[in-house]
């Protein structure tokens, strides 16, 4: 998977708000050893166009 999406944290009290609103490349969904799906959904390694890299939740990705 390797997708363009727009990221939102949906003004959660997180340190990644001020990333809400920019382009990131999907990717891969990470697996159940690596999150708990059946707790918190599916989620995704997504990466800026900074480089920087980290884990989304499902609804914080907006496919484009």
């Amino acid at each position: 998977m390797n997708n363009k999406a727009i990221f939102d944290t949906h003004g959660a009290d997180s340190e990644l708000n001020c990333r809400t609103g920019q382009e990131v490349d999907i990717i891969r969904e990470l697996t159940s050893d690596e999150c708990d799906i059946e707790e918190v959904g599916k989620m995704y390694h997504i990466k800026f166009a900074d480089g920087f890299e980290t884990d989304a939740f499902e609804d914080e990705l907006t496919i484009k």
